[in-house]
């Protein structure tokens, strides 16, 4: 009898040791989107969450043909991973596309959302790129902690020489938490469950796995956006006579 016991016993803690375990994957797999498979087109309504309104926060050609729209958690490692390489596309790609971010904090991360409002009140003096960048920069100094602690960003706002007063308002303000709100709603309507997610013109893509397999995705996008006959008139007549 004491062995069927322990036999059960045996039984139930190896159920709970492979839940746990899956809870475990399924979580860490959130932080993240997955680098797999296929592009994923939305629906009409979809598409309408990712157009492009005054308030976004753009970098590029503002008129671009092309436009990548990215859901971040600035305590995300995954988005701190591709940071340089979003930064490397804007530097590169800067005349053609236009890179939209936003918020997307999730509810594992501490100081995901207390970064959110940080940018967003450095966004309301005109700083939402130098914090943005100074925060992944950073991320290894104030990510993954045990409890949030806002004052750090305090010290990143006196860095970039806000106006604390400001600040201060700002980062408590009910526009501020509606505005990375707005973002995290839109985002979960659009099926985002982790971070970063990426998507190009109206559809959500795998996140590449380096730079030049995101370069892939936006040459293509770039060929797709260019008229038949401009690409005709670009390439060189196979009848036209050589240069004496």
């Amino acid at each position: 009898m004491n062995s069927e016991k322990k036999f059960v016993i045996g039984i139930i803690v190896a159920t709970i040791v492979l839940l746990v375990g899956a809870v475990w994957f399924l979580g860490k797999s959130d932080t993240s989107s997955s680098s797999t498979g296929k592009s994923v087109a939305l629906s009409e309504d979809q598409q309408k969450l990712l157009e492009v309104v005054s308030d976004d926060y753009i970098k590029g050609n503002k008129e671009a043909k092309v436009t990548i729209v990215e859901y971040l958690d600035f305590e995300c490692e995954a988005c701190g991973a591709y940071y340089p390489v979003v930064k490397a596309l804007m530097d590169e790609f800067g005349q053609d596309v236009r890179f939209v971010t936003r918020y997307f904090p999730l509810p594992g991360h501490k100081n995901s959302v207390p970064a959110a409002l940080a940018v967003e009140a450095a966004a309301k003096q005109g700083k939402y790129w130098e914090m943005h960048d100074l925060l992944f920069t950073e991320q290894k100094s104030w990510g993954e902690k045990p409890a949030a602690n806002p004052k750090i960003f305090e010290d990143y706002a006196r860095k970039l020489g806000l106006n604390m007063e400001q600040y201060a308002k700002d980062v408590s303000s009910k526009e501020s938490k509606a505005r990375v709100d707005r973002d995290k709603n839109a985002g979960t309507r659009l099926g985002v469950s982790g971070t970063p997610s990426f998507f190009v013109n109206g559809s959500k893509i795998p996140n590449p796995k380096g730079l030049e397999d995101f370069k892939t995705f936006i040459k293509a996008e770039l060929l797709k956006s260019t008229p038949a006959e401009a690409t005709k008139e670009a390439s060189p007549s196979s009848t036209a006579s050589p240069t004496p």
